[in-house]
């Protein structure tokens, strides 16, 4: 972990939540900082992000991430697409309420992680829109509150990238499996946390859904903790 890492754990464990967002919203600019970083936990894999991203920019499709508390690095993929000249829709899914606490239960039991009850839950959808507005991503990056069962049905389209960041397995299965189907050729994933001790879950969500649509993947492998799928 590098310093900047611990610097802003120390931040978000020391400040209360609603003053750091009322913070963050009124000098929009500290966003953009090391430090915050649009409040991202994916540090130093956004590299690796980025570069999968930037295989799929000339493909039809919009842009998906599950698993975005923060909308943070959703807001990340937006800036790097303006930077580029390409305009996508990014659709930045969550409860913005934490997990569901039956699966989180469940998992518990599992043994797979042991992360606390209220993880994730100091954050708001309403939080999410002002963040968004504030730093001028209004016309990309659409939040979609819910649980993925009941949101990732009703959303249309092709895709060219997804970014899978929900941490448990039947959550990660079940975002896998309804997105893929719409993924266009050539498109890719990301899964977070496949090498993670925090949440065992992810792994072995992941290993099941490339076991059972191998025969549907050209490519796939792990990043630095992340793991990639590329579609025939």
């Amino acid at each position: 972990m590098t310093w900047i890492s611990k610097l802003a754990g120390k931040v978000n464990h020391t400040v209360p939540r609603p003053i750091l967002n009322n913070v963050l919203l009124t000098f929009p600019v500290l966003y953009r900082t090391k430090v915050i970083n649009y409040e991202t936990s994916f540090g130093d894999g956004l590299e690796d992000l980025t570069h999968q991203l930037e295989m799929v920019l000339k493909l039809d499709g919009n842009i998906i991430e599950c698993g975005s508390p923060y909308a943070a690095t959703s807001i990340i993929m937006a800036d790097y697409l303006r930077s580029s000249g390409v305009h996508k829709v990014i659709y930045a899914c969550d409860s913005f309420q934490g997990f569901d606490r039956t699966e989180l239960d469940k998992e518990k039991k599992a043994g797979l992680t042991k992360i606390e009850d209220k993880t994730f839950t100091y954050t708001s959808y309403s939080y999410v829109l002002r963040k968004i507005k504030r730093l001028g991503f209004e016309n990309t990056v659409v939040p979609i509150k819910g649980f993925f069962e009941q949101t990732l049905p009703d959303i249309k389209g092709k895709f060219c990238f997804a970014l899978i960041d929900c941490d448990l397995r039947d959550s990660i299965v079940f975002c896998l499996e309804s997105i893929f189907p719409d993924l266009v050729s050539g498109g890719r994933i990301v899964i977070d946390d496949y090498l993670s001790e925090d949440y065992k879950g992810a792994r072995l969500g992941v290993d099941f859904f490339v076991n059972r649509y191998l025969d549907k993947i050209s490519e796939h492998g792990t990043l630095k903790t992340r793991y990639f799928i590329c579609k025939k």
